[in-house]
């Protein structure tokens, strides 16, 4: 394999566009089936399956009501239920981030070029 750069960028995040809900014009339809799915959940899930275990916990050392987290966590930091789209919340959080991580240029290391299969295994591992 030839010498490849690395390259970070932070995305502006959307999962209906990361989950492939829809086909946009520019996409080549052919090269769909090279699509690597890791893991495909909703972000209030996601939040549920990392946060209630230390939101129950906190609520329950709390002896005031007002302090306490009422509904999901999500829900406590950004006042809404949900959303496929970022939300950014009083204080700059966002509800997720998206990382773009890109090995190579597409034209020495994209698919159906001589090191796209180790490529794609660099970016797996």
């Amino acid at each position: 394999m030839k010498e490849k750069r690395i390259s970070f960028c932070q995305g502006k995040g959307s999962l209906t566009h990361n989950n492939r809900e829809f086909i946009a014009e520019n996409i080549d339809r052919n090269r769909i089936k090279d699509n690597v799915t890791f893991i495909r959940q909703d972000l209030g899930e996601a939040y549920d399956q990392l946060f209630a275990e230390s939101t129950e916990r906190y609520n329950a050392k709390q002896k005031r009501k007002d302090r306490k987290i009422h509904g999901t966590y999500y829900e406590s930091l950004f006042h809404q239920k949900p959303s496929n789209t970022v939300v950014t919340a009083a204080d700059k959080r966002k509800s997720f981030y998206e990382d773009v991580v890109q090995i190579g240029k597409m034209d020495d290391s994209g698919v159906g070029t001589e090191d796209a299969e180790l490529v794609a295994e660099c970016l797996k591992e």
